[in-house]
């Protein structure tokens, strides 16, 4: 017996859960540390942008910063959306079932953190740089027109329409009757 009276049964669920309460916490933080990330690059931007270079600030720089605010909103929430944790009901003592999904793994989070480090990038080179850096933005709608283009789409339109054996075959015997006659 363990020295608080339970059985040794009842540590084995807590210990198998200790995976998911360390990928919970660790998804925390990189939820945290992205939010002071994205926070930081706004006030340096706005700072530097807004305040230094007020006479080149135009509707273009208004709408380019609530364009990358909108991305990074919608970026933060579909992470903190993958990273979102499962409990148990209070009935059933709340414990926890899934930590989320992990923040490192590969796929759409991935592509995910790259978007969000190049929209950092653009938005910090344009507002101390160049306006010119706001091309960059076009690369991963590019990027991804060309993987979904060559993986999907093109396979698609160019795959020939299928005859079965049966219209092949009647497709044959009136080539060969017609060039009897």
């Amino acid at each position: 017996r363990s020295p608080s009276g339970q059985g040794a049964r009842t540590l084995a669920p807590a210990m198998a859960n200790e995976a998911n309460k360390k990928l919970l916490l660790k998804n925390q933080a990189y939820l945290a540390r992205l939010l002071y990330q994205i926070l930081s690059c706004n006030a340096i931007y706005c700072v530097y942008r807004v305040w230094y270079q007020w006479d080149s600030f135009s509707r273009w720089h208004i709408t380019g910063e609530l364009l990358m605010l909108c991305l990074y909103f919608a970026m933060y929430r579909f992470l903190a959306s993958a990273a979102s944790p499962r409990h148990a009901p209070l009935a059933q003592g709340g414990a926890l079932i899934s930590a989320g999904s992990d923040l490192d793994s590969k796929g759409v989070i991935e592509y995910t953190w790259d978007l969000l480090y190049t929209t950092m990038f653009v938005q910090l080179a344009t507002g101390l740089l160049s306006d010119w850096f706001a091309l960059v933005a076009v690369v991963p709608p590019c990027i991804g027109f060309y993987y979904a283009w060559t993986q999907y789409v093109y396979p698609w339109i160019s795959k020939p329409d299928e005859l079965d054996a049966a219209q092949e075959a009647s497709k044959k015997q009136k080539v060969k009757y017609g060039r009897a006659r």
